[in-house]
């Protein structure tokens, strides 16, 4: 009789530590679903939605017939070159899809290079675009200013911001480490410009 006693106490510990451990298996799958689905509906972000800012250089160049003088206002839109421009392409590039990482890596930050002209962009409740390099950027993006105007000019921006990165018009560089740009959202943007993915 004692030795039976003994022997259901022993089935008891072992289900009760089988149900513990259980326990903590369930408890970190549900944490970690909590996580991803947060990061998910997070890493989503509120589209950004930008007015074309040529829209006025491209009216003033247009004739009676309706026909853009298109050179004249590549010309124009690059010598008024600005802000508006840089947000309107940063939007076209994706990055309302970005968001702060949830590893303690901070906001997305970007870097424009147009032609040794150097502007910075940081995601952080919306867009905001400064002249000047970047303290520590996690992605550089390099083109003309004739190029980004002919992208404001396209009437698929995102398309022709993908072809010329394909034809190398555009370089995008990754500045940051892939576990810093995963968290940040940059990974999806990059292959969906680039074709390729991040190594």
């Amino acid at each position: 009789m004692v030795n039976e006693k003994v022997l259901i106490k022993d089935k008891y510990r072992q289900l009760k530590k089988f149900l513990f451990i259980s326990g903590i298996f369930l408890v970190i799958i549900i944490i970690l679903a909590g996580v991803y689905f947060f990061g998910w509906f997070f890493g989503s972000g509120d589209k950004i939605i930008l007015e074309n800012p040529l829209k006025n250089i491209v009216l003033a160049n247009t004739n009676a017939q309706g026909q853009v003088d298109y050179d004249a206002v590549v010309s124009e839109g690059v010598m008024n070159f600005n802000v508006d421009y840089i947000n309107y392409i940063m939007a076209a590039l994706g990055v309302g899809k970005l968001h702060k990482s949830l590893m303690g890596y901070g906001n997305p930050v970007i870097e424009m290079d147009l032609e040794n002209e150097i502007w910075n962009a940081e995601i952080d409740n919306g867009l905001r675009t400064v002249p000047g390099s970047a303290e520590d950027p996690d992605l550089r993006v390099i083109m003309t200013k004739e190029e980004a105007v002919k992208a404001l000019l396209s009437p698929d921006i995102g398309e022709f911001m993908k072809t010329s990165v394909y034809n190398r018009n555009t370089q995008i560089e990754m500045v940051a480490g892939k576990v810093e740009l995963g968290s940040k959202g940059y990974l999806s943007m990059y292959s969906e410009l680039t074709g390729e993915s991040v190594e």
